[in-house]
């Protein structure tokens, strides 16, 4: 089939190169590079152990915390809370104990294995120096604070995700610790990518060198004919097609809709900072759940990220969040100097109230799929969401079960 793949992140790439392996004629469309967008400033984290959504029980007491605190882990801005308020109620009304499990087992069926599922991809790709598998750090100041988690990863563990507790020896897997970081968890399970939006330029590379097609052009349209999409509609004209994936990040709202599919898509701002030449050398990335910071080494330098932030798409962004993140990681880490050379990067992330992408066939267009709404867990899912994506082109059995992910669910 001649199929358009709409967005040139980690889900569209995926999408388009499991698409391209199995036989298929694949154009990809976006005004960027590959892996420009969300991809390019997340800290390259394959995270099989982040299962759980934003939205459980209690969280509406933190609700007043994120519209007081700007410079908090998660911040609402005032002026964009009218715009927020329908994403926000539903977000709310996802936070029951059975709709937090269910999506839950959701996130879990959608990220298990991710290291073994990118396999593939990886090898047609050339790019297993790409992908390193040594685990996750989570450390802790002290055992009470390690046990207040202990629940969480009880539950991990009845899902089949393997955590190591560690004591002082926290120090000797990374040494650059602050000491005061007494004990910890190794996640062996979880992998990372040093450079994610080299990756995607890997994907593209190939998916072109396969016979396939980049076009720095952006989706404006579809035309749809007797219930299928006939075309894509860009500025250069009309790319005739078989099948769309619509796998545009935070960017799939308008498309969607024109598919038959109101989908509550929020712009959730991320942020980091990055230390560039500093002689700290991670050898995996480490997480301090208290500090909620996450610390990696990328091949461009060391990368804090780890803060969300609802201010609308358009609003300049607040370089004090991510000068934040680097006063965290210089906690973590000592020997980083307040004078240090940063770089800042914003974002945006495809954010759904109950913390679950959007995938499934559209509801107008019989030949259209959403691949779109990863969140936090785009990059760690991605690989599986294309898997299920080829499986929706075949109108074949998909790999997982489907109900979870449907795009009309907030119908």
């Amino acid at each position: 089939m001649r199929v358009v793949v709409v967005g040139a992140g980690a889900v569209g790439l995926c999408c388009a190169l499991t698409l391209q392996m199995q036989g298929h004629d694949v154009t990809i469309l976006d005004p960027a590079g590959p892996g420009e967008g969300a991809t390019m400033g997340n800290p390259g984290g394959i995270s099989v152990s982040s299962i759980f959504p934003t939205a459980v029980p209690g969280i509406h007491r933190k609700v007043p915390g994120w519209l007081l605190d700007p410079l908090g882990p998660l911040a609402i801005h005032w002026r964009h809370l009218p715009a927020l308020a329908p994403w926000l109620w539903r977000f709310l009304r996802s936070a029951t104990p059975a709709r937090a499990e269910a999506a839950t087992l959701a996130l879990r069926a959608l990220t298990a294995d991710a290291p073994a599922v990118y396999a593939p991809l990886l090898a047609y790709a050339d790019a297993a120096d790409l992908m390193r598998q040594d685990g996750h750090l989570i450390v802790y100041r002290s055992i009470a604070t390690m046990e207040a988690e202990a629940a969480s990863w009880r539950r991990r563990a009845a899902l089949g995700i393997e955590a190591t507790p560690l004591g002082p020896e926290v120090l000797d897997l990374e040494p650059a610790l602050d000491p005061a970081f007494r004990c910890g968890r190794l996640v062996p399970g979880n992998a990372h990518c040093p450079d994610p939006r080299r990756l995607m330029q890997r994907f593209a590379a190939t998916l072109e060198r396969q016979g396939g097609r980049l076009l720095r052009q952006a989706a404006h349209d579809v035309a749809i004919t007797d219930g299928r999409v006939a075309a894509v509609r860009t500025e250069a004209g009309d790319i005739q097609a078989d099948a769309v994936i619509l796998a545009a990040g935070a960017h799939s709202r308008r498309l969607a809709a024109r598919l038959g599919d109101r989908v509550p898509l929020e712009a959730e701002r991320g942020y980091h900072a990055e230390v560039q030449n500093c002689g700290i050398r991670l050898r995996r990335p480490v997480f301090s759940t208290a500090d909620k910071v996450f610390a990696a080494s990328m091949d461009t330098g060391l990368r804090f990220a780890g803060t969300a932030e609802f201010a609308g798409a358009d609003t300049a962004p607040d370089w004090r969040r991510a000068d934040g993140l680097f006063a965290l990681g210089r906690s973590l880490f000592p020997a980083l100097r307040q004078d240090e050379t940063i770089t800042r990067w914003m974002g945006l992330r495809p954010s759904t109230p109950d913390s679950l992408p959007v995938i499934g066939r559209s509801r107008r267009a019989a030949n259209a799929f959403h691949a779109f709404g990863h969140g936090h867990v785009g990059l760690t899912g991605a690989a599986m969401t294309g898997r299920i994506v080829a499986a929706l082109v075949a109108d074949a059995p998909s790999p997982v079960p489907l109900a979870p992910y449907a795009p009309d669910r907030f119908a």
